[in-house]
C-alpha cells in the first residue's frame, strides 16, 4: 500500500516548477475516482505547501516544509503523521530488497489460494498485489515520458501533452502550463521549485523500492521536467483517475492549517 501511495504522490509532485512579494495562493484541483469526485486544494505560504485530500483521499494531507526539507504525511483518520525524508526512502529502499525473495516465495503459495482466501492475505500484506509482485519479478520494461507534441488548454491556461509509457500502453497522461501562466507570487514561486527537486531526489531513491513492488516510477524524462501539471490522467488502473486543475487564487491562509495538528502521534516510515 505504502509503495503505491508514494508512486502516485511522488508522481503528483513531480512536475511543479514556478512564475513578486510574500503572498498566500491557493490552487484549486478537481479529483475524479471512477464516480467519486472530490476537490483537491494546494496552499502555499512562508515556505510551507499543504496538499488537501492528496489524491483525493479525504484523510490524507500531504506537507511539504521548504526549511525543512522534507514532506510530511498527516493521516487524519489515525491521527498520525509520517514524515518522510531522503534517509527514510533509502532505508525502506534496503529493507525491501532484503525481504522481496521471501514475499515473492509467499506470494507462489498463495496464489493457490481461493479468491476470497487470497484477499484476506494480500491485505495482510498491506494492500499491496500479489499479480503485481509476481509480475515485478519478470519486469523488462522501464517507463518514460514522451512529449506528444498535442496542445489544448485546462481551465483557459494553455499546456503541452505528455504520456507516461510502458511498452506499447500509456499509463498515464498529464499537461504541462508554462509556470508563468499561473502567474504565481515569487515566494510561493520558491517553494514549489524546492519542492520539485526535492521530489525528484525522493522519486529517484523510491525507484527502485516501488519497482520491487510492481509500481515503477517513470525512469526517463522525470528529472528534465520543468512546468506545472493542470491536468493529470492515471489509466493504470480499473478505472481512470483524472486530476484537473480549476484556479488559483490569494488569500489569507492560517498559520494552523499549514502544520500537523496539535495531538496527533509520529508514526514511522515503514513497509507496512
Amino acid at each position: 500500500m505504502l509503495a503505491r501511495k508514494l508512486t502516485g504522490l511522488l508522481f503528483s509532485c513531480i512536475g511543479f516548477g514556478s512564475a513578486s512579494a510574500f503572498a498566500e495562493s491557493v490552487i484549486d484541483f478537481r479529483v475524479e475516482n471512477g464516480r467519486r469526485s472530490s476537490e483537491q486544494l494546494v496552499m502555499i505560504k512562508n515556505g510551507a505547501l499543504l496538499v488537501k485530500s492528496a489524491g483525493g483521499d479525504e484523510n490524507l494531507d500531504m506537507l511539504y516544509e521548504r526549511g525543512n526539507q522534507r514532506l510530511v504525511l498527516i493521516d487524519h483518520k489515525k491521527r498520525n503523521f509520517t514524515p518522510l525524508t531522503e534517509e527514510k526512502v533509502d532505508r525502506m529502499a534496503r529493507q525491501a530488497e532484503e525481504i522481496q525473495p521471501l514475499i515473492r516465495g509467499v506470494s507462489e503459495q498463495l496464489r493457490k489460494l481461493s479468491p476470497k482466501q487470497r484477499a484476506k492475505w494480500e491485505g495482510m500484506l498491506g494492500g499491496i498485489s500479489l499479480d503485481q509482485i509476481e509480475s515485478a519479478k519478470h519486469e523488462t520494461e522501464s517507463m518514460t515520458i514522451k512529449k506528444t507534441g498535442t496542445a489544448k488548454k485546462v481551465a483557459g491556461i494553455a499546456c503541452e501533452q505528455m504520456s507516461v509509457v510502458k511498452g506499447d500502453a500509456v499509463t498515464a497522461e498529464f499537461c504541462l502550463a508554462k509556470p508563468a501562466a499561473l502567474k504565481l507570487p515569487e515566494d510561493d514561486s520558491l517553494t514549489l521549485r524546492s519542492l520539485i527537486e526535492f521530489t525528484q531526489r525522493l522519486a529517484a531513491r523510491a525507484q527502485g523500492l516501488t519497482g520491487q513492488f510492481g509500481f515503477p516510477l517513470p525512469a526517463n524524462g522525470m528529472m528534465a521536467l520543468t512546468g506545472i501539471p493542470i491536468e493529470m490522467r492515471d489509466l493504470s488502473g480499473k478505472r481512470p483517475s483524472v486530476m484537473t486543475f480549476n484556479g488559483i487564487g490569494t488569500g489569507e491562509i492560517s498559520a494552523d492549517s499549514l502544520t500537523v495538528p496539535a495531538g496527533y502521534r509520529p508514526k514511522e516510515l515503514a513497509l507496512w
